[in-house]
């Protein structure tokens, strides 16, 4: 569910407008990047963007960055250079201000310090982090990461017990559970169900809260099967039209989650396409984009020619279709008439893989 502010090389970039934004820069990157992948660039081309961008970056950060992007400019920067220059890196992080830097900045950062052995910085961040005053989404992102990457339990443990009890209501109870399930996941110190428990735990207290329900299905999802029924949900597509999965019953629904730069992108939105010139109004494909940023997934749309629905808000894996499905990158699932699943885990990389998906779909249509 949540996840930390990184930055794992972005990749490529060239002068940066006065005033922009950190995310406006990240958006151009992303362009630059998916622009030299389409001319099958070498090594040297994709090496010189990354230097070009790097080099914009610093620009931006020393320059027009002010407030959280200056901080969070100053992570991705380090982020950049962790693997090819660890002292450049190091250099970065030292510059970050533990006074001025806001707590999810500071334990974000702790984590990188650890990794590069600097453990009286990581230690200092750490302490200054806990001091401060945050919003609840990154207090539970902070206690995520002190019990998975910086292996402080206690404190993460204590940053969840706080926000429980300062949960006003069930809804806010079930999302602070649900985000603490969520990190358990990637404790080492617990046995790899410790998470699994957890949401059996949420589902059963709060079934009637949205987390509850969320749990409910994500639980049914680690065990569902062909010919089981499919999980129900609602959605809110790219052009605002709601869409009810209950409502294509007699149809053969096609959940397609995808990302923008997956390599398989384009030939599954011409699989799709063309399963719908083939067999009408009884496919349904409904595209779910993983993409965390919703400019990219409209650029996509157009840039692809992609005609059937897309569900796409910028939640990436966290967008309530994923959620529920427990999906986390590409695949491809198949609802059929009578609303059971009839097929899981399908993927369009291959000739065979694409053979199946088309009987599996024709086969679906009949209920």
């Amino acid at each position: 569910m949540l996840r930390v502010l990184a930055f794992p090389f972005l990749g490529l970039v060239p002068m940066l407008p006065a005033q922009t934004s950190l995310q406006a820069l990240q958006q151009q990157f992303r362009a630059e990047a998916r622009a030299l992948a389409e001319k099958q660039p070498t090594h040297e081309q994709r090496d010189a963007l990354r230097t070009r961008q790097l080099a914009r970056l610093r620009t931006f950060v020393a320059g027009d960055a002010t407030g959280d992007d200056r901080w969070n400019g100053l992570l991705m920067l380090a982020d950049w250079q962790v693997a090819s220059d660890q002292a450049a890196a190091a250099d970065v992080l030292r510059s970050i201000d533990a006074k001025q830097a806001p707590a999810m900045v500071l334990v974000s950062a702790a984590t990188m310090a650890q990794h590069l052995g600097l453990q009286q910085l990581r230690d200092g961040w750490v302490e200054a982090a806990l001091t401060k005053k945050a919003p609840l989404v990154d207090r539970l992102a902070m206690g995520r990461l002190l019990m998975s990457v910086l292996r402080e339990v206690p404190r993460g443990e204590k940053l969840f017990a706080d926000a429980l009890a300062e949960a006003a209501d069930d809804e806010a109870r079930s999302f602070v559970r649900w985000c603490k399930a969520d990190a358990m996941r990637e404790r080492e110190d617990l046995p790899d169900n410790a998470g699994f428990e957890e949401l059996e735990r949420l589902a059963k207290d709060l079934p009637a809260t949205y987390w509850g329900s969320v749990a409910k299905d994500r639980l049914r999802a680690t065990m569902l099967a062909v010919g089981d029924a499919a999980i129900d949900f609602r959605a809110s597509l790219r052009d605002g039209k709601p869409f009810a999965l209950a409502d294509q019953r007699g149809k053969c629904v096609v959940l397609a989650f995808w990302q923008a730069a997956d390599h398989d992108t384009p030939t599954l939105v011409s699989v799709l396409q063309d399963l719908v010139r083939r067999h009408g109004e009884a496919v349904v494909p409904l595209g779910i984009a993983l993409d965390r940023d919703a400019a990219t997934t409209a650029e996509a749309i157009q840039k692809l020619g992609i005609t059937f629905p897309v569900v796409g808000d910028g939640k990436g894996p966290e967008n309530d279709v994923a959620l529920r499905w427990f999906v986390e990158g590409p695949v491809v699932h198949v609802i059929d008439a009578a609303g059971k699943v009839a097929a899981l885990g399908l993927h369009v990389g291959t000739a065979d893989a694409r053979a199946q998906l088309t009987e599996v779909v024709a086969s679906a249509i009949k209920p």
